[in-house]
């Protein structure tokens, strides 16, 4: 498995993924403002100074992951989706750990998300990363949906 930064062959796996997961995981529709982000990675993530990212294995996309710029120090991973098949492989983790490399490679000095609460398996990982209970930072757009802000500090 590796993990890839976008690329043309990935289009479209975005929003497969994590539409999927969305509607038949959590039992939530998308708003039109993450239909519109999922379609469209490019322009809503990386021509703002973020980047997508994708877990590929033999020529199958088995997670995604968005890195989101706030502002001049803060980032935002969002949209952090494991497919099922591909769930307990560690995935997850290596897809953030590849947006903690990218935030700290742009200069940031935290990384943000929101989450769940009913997500405790991925609240063990991001508590086991580092991360800690937060508030919202300038610049991020809490979703109606959210129930937990955390954040990583990246560099001192």
């Amino acid at each position: 498995m590796k993990v890839d930064s976008y690329s043309e062959r990935n289009k479209g796996d975005f929003e497969k993924i994590w539409v999927d997961w969305l509607t038949n995981t959590m039992g939530i529709h998308p708003q039109a403002e993450d239909l519109l982000e999922v379609q469209n990675p490019v322009e809503h993530y990386i021509n703002t100074g973020g980047m997508a990212f994708y877990a590929n294995k033999e020529g199958q996309c088995l997670g995604v992951v968005a890195v989101k710029k706030l502002n001049k120090t803060d980032y935002e991973f969002c949209k952090l989706v494991v497919a099922k098949e591909a769930r307990g492989m560690q995935i997850g983790k290596k897809l953030v750990q590849k947006c903690i490399e990218f935030a700290r490679e742009q200069g940031g000095l935290h990384l943000y998300l929101q989450t769940f609460g009913k997500l405790e398996i991925a609240l063990k990982m991001y508590r086991s990363m580092g991360f800690n209970d937060a508030p919202a930072p300038k610049g991020m757009f809490v979703v109606q949906r959210t129930e937990i802000i955390m954040n990583k500090i990246l560099q001192l």
